[in-house]
């Protein structure tokens, strides 16, 4: 049986570094946990930011991998440091968005 692939990320931002992740395997959430724990900081305080968009943590419903974002090896991912606040309320804006459009595909 192979080994998942392991991939080489570039991090930048509050925490600068190459992390070896598996991006099939690895979610958003498990990258930041990952970034937080090496920054020394709390997970709502990061937020990702991967191809110019930030990336959300994925819902129960929806376990969407590292690669099935795009992300594979030497990509670069920037994390930045927002107050706790202000990712709890950038949170609920995302929920809030995947909320109106999961309505408007039920309504199309």
């Amino acid at each position: 049986m192979s080994s998942p692939s392991m991939a080489k990320l570039k991090v930048a931002g509050t925490w600068a570094g190459v992390l070896e992740v598996e991006p099939e395997n690895w979610t958003v959430l498990m990258l930041r946990e990952e970034i937080a724990k090496r920054s020394n900081m709390g997970t709502e305080s990061i937020n990702l930011i991967f191809a110019g968009k930030v990336l959300k943590d994925c819902t129960s419903e929806e376990k969407n991998s590292l690669s099935q974002l795009g992300i594979k090896n030497n990509s670069k991912i920037l994390a930045c440091r927002v107050s706790v606040e202000e990712g709890k309320t950038l949170k609920n804006e995302l929920l809030a968005d995947d909320e109106r459009n999961r309505r408007l595909a039920r309504i199309k």
